[in-house]
């Protein structure tokens, strides 16, 4: 059963196919733009050429049961005449007397590869068909042919009734005056005048029954039947290498190949916004860390916020480390707007700063990062001297702000605050996996002014830190992006997390397009209401 589900989770759906035509449409029109450029630039500039055809039809007189009172040629295989016929039209002396009637300056090879023979299965019909650049010389190549041709059958014929002929001329020249007066030698002069009048009626068994006559058009180029060809296979290409880079692609590309590959639940959805902005460093934040800039922003992180209580029904979630595979996955901005959006239903918030090595929540919270994680671990600092207070009007919209629901309720007082990274230890792996840290969670978690610990940990596949005390925190979140990680990153991921021991109960999913995103949104909307 395992082995039948799996296949047909790996199974490509329709869904499947319209994404990757969706994601790679510009490649798809992209070839089908060259493909057809080319054909239709080619059609234009090549020469124009004509056809005109003349048709033989095979027919065979019986001459020879007439004069003889029976067939002279007794095993005749009409089939095998006409085939044999048509292989005739193309050889080389026949293409000689083409050069000499037409006087032509082409060679009798040029000749030959103007024309194209062709003979039918079920009519005794051979049809012959010339293509020049010259309408007027494609008919008369055709109609040479066949002239040329009827006279080779016809002379042929009538060579082999002249050696008949000329075996019975032998025969009666043998005979005396007595023999040639005997019934044998009448019945030899008789057969001599037969074959002498057989000889003269031989036409070869090919009759012209249709002419060949200048073409008014030309066969080709045909431009839209060129552009039509080159729309189809540029189509055809196009799909091909769409669907074949795709294959090669390991990227994840939308939520469900997310929760495949982690083998974890999608929690919430991000959408793209922003960019990089520029300017002074302070500046360097990035957009989409809170809600002010993008309120839309704070409908994903309550998905998330609501996502947490279904796992807190099953063990308290108190303290939470997020995490990515590698860096710019958005663990940070995950991290940042899941507390602000936690401090927006009212609860209180610590976000830590374990990222000793390029640690940006300071810099995205506006806080000061000289004392901070490193600074209490190893001794030099309290905790109560290093958490810092967030203004939090820098990160929420005005009208979350100025509204009084249950969501921002405690919004303007300082319910948030930030543990920064503190100065930058040389072993910051040894530092968060000490005894230390692992109290230091505790005493936060423990804490009865303390709703939740967020800690910013550093990306796991580029170095350890975040697994020497990833089973100390109560959850893990990992932050993933859309057309960024990849399969193999997420199996390493979902398995160094397994092997520390830690609690990972699911994926935030970043770069998701605003149409995948709309219907969890719709979604969201509902089942607000519906509490409200």
């Amino acid at each position: 059963m395992a082995g039948i589900e799996e296949q047909s989770a790996q199974t490509p759906d329709l869904a499947h196919y319209l994404r990757v035509i969706r994601e790679r449409a510009w490649i798809i029109v992209l070839v089908v733009v060259v493909v057809t450029s080319a054909m239709l630039i080619l059609s234009y500039r090549s020469t124009p050429l004509y056809q005109a055809s003349s048709k033989l039809l095979y027919q065979m007189n019986n001459l020879d049961s007439a004069l003889f009172g029976s067939s002279y040629y007794s095993d005749v295989n009409e089939t095998i005449d006409v085939a044999t016929g048509a292989e005739m039209v193309k050889l080389p002396q026949v293409a000689e007397a083409v050069k000499q009637q037409l006087g032509s300056p082409r060679s009798a090879e040029e000749l030959l590869e103007a024309i194209d023979v062709s003979s039918s299965q079920t009519t005794n019909i051979i049809k012959i068909d010339a293509v020049s650049t010259d309408p007027l010389e494609a008919a008369q190549i055709a109609n040479a042919f066949a002239e040329q041709f009827t006279v080779l059958r016809r002379d042929t014929d009538r060579a082999t009734v002249a050696a008949a002929r000329e075996l019975v001329k032998e025969k009666l020249a043998t005979l005396d005056s007595e023999e040639s007066v005997s019934n044998y030698g009448l019945m030899l002069k008789e057969k001599y005048e037969n074959l002498q009048i057989l000889e003269a009626m031989q036409d070869g068994g090919f009759t012209i029954v249709q002419t060949a006559v200048p073409a008014a058009s030309p066969i080709s180029p045909q431009p839209v039947r060129s552009g039509l060809i080159g729309l189809a296979v540029g189509l055809v290409l196009g799909l091909g290498l769409a669907f074949l880079l795709d294959y090669f692609d390991r990227r994840l590309k939308d939520t469900k190949a997310i929760e495949d590959a982690f083998g974890l639940p999608v929690l919430a959805t991000v959408p793209t916004v922003g960019s990089w902005e520029r300017g002074r460093r302070t500046a360097r934040r990035k957009s989409f860390v809170g809600f002010r800039s993008h309120p839309e922003l704070l409908e994903s992180f309550r998905a998330l916020r609501s996502s947490l209580q279904y796992f807190d029904f099953e063990k308290s979630i108190k303290t939470i480390a997020v995490t990515s595979g590698l860096p710019r996955e958005g663990k940070t901005a995950t991290t940042i707007n899941l507390a602000l959006s936690l401090v927006m239903a009212g609860h209180r918030v610590v976000i830590a700063e374990a990222d000793l090595r390029r640690p940006m929540v300071p810099e995205y919270l506006r806080v000061d990062g000289k004392a901070g994680l490193s600074s209490v671990l190893s001794g030099a600092t309290s905790l109560a001297d290093a958490l810092q207070p967030v203004d939090l009007t820098l990160f929420l919209p005005d009208e979350v702000r100025a509204s009084k629901t249950k969501d921002n309720d405690a919004g303007l007082r300082h319910n948030l605050y930030c543990l920064a990274s503190g100065p930058l230890p040389p072993n910051p792996a040894e530092l968060l996996g000490s005894e230390r840290m692992a109290k230091l969670i505790e005493e936060i978690g423990l804490n009865p002014g303390v709703d939740y610990l967020l800690i910013d940990t550093p990306p796991i596949l580029a170095v350890a830190d975040a697994l020497t005390f990833a089973h100390e925190v109560d959850a893990v979140i990992v932050a993933s992006r859309v057309n960024s990680t990849t399969r193999a990153e997420a199996q390493e991921v979902t398995e160094r997390l397994r092997r520390s021991g830690a609690r990972t109960i699911g994926v935030v999913a970043g770069g998701v397009r605003r149409r995948d995103h709309s219907y969890r949104r719709r979604s969201y909307y509902y089942t607000q209401s519906q509490k409200r």
